[in-house]
């Protein structure tokens, strides 16, 4: 019989506790685990976007590395075809 880290209730599977949790070994009961997310993640406001850090005039590192790995491509199969 487990018990909860929190409120040291003992879990039941279906009525505190997910039969899934066992595999993942996750000893909290669903009122702790609720808890535990609106404290956490109350925060966030629904439409709130996040913030992009770090955008310059070249834009996200994303962005960069998507542009140079096409341009590496399209180098590559100009030289693999060699000149017309």
């Amino acid at each position: 019989m487990h018990r909860c880290r929190e409120c040291h209730v003992p879990l039941q599977e279906g009525r505190n506790w997910h039969a899934s949790y066992a595999a993942r070994t996750y000893r909290h009961c669903m009122d702790c685990a609720r808890a535990y997310s609106r404290q956490r993640y109350g925060r966030i406001k629904p439409g709130v976007k996040r913030r992009v850090t770090a955008v310059g005039p070249l834009g996200t590192a994303r962005e960069r590395v998507v542009r140079d790995r096409a341009s590496i491509a399209q180098r590559r199969r100009k030289d693999r075809d060699g000149p017309g």
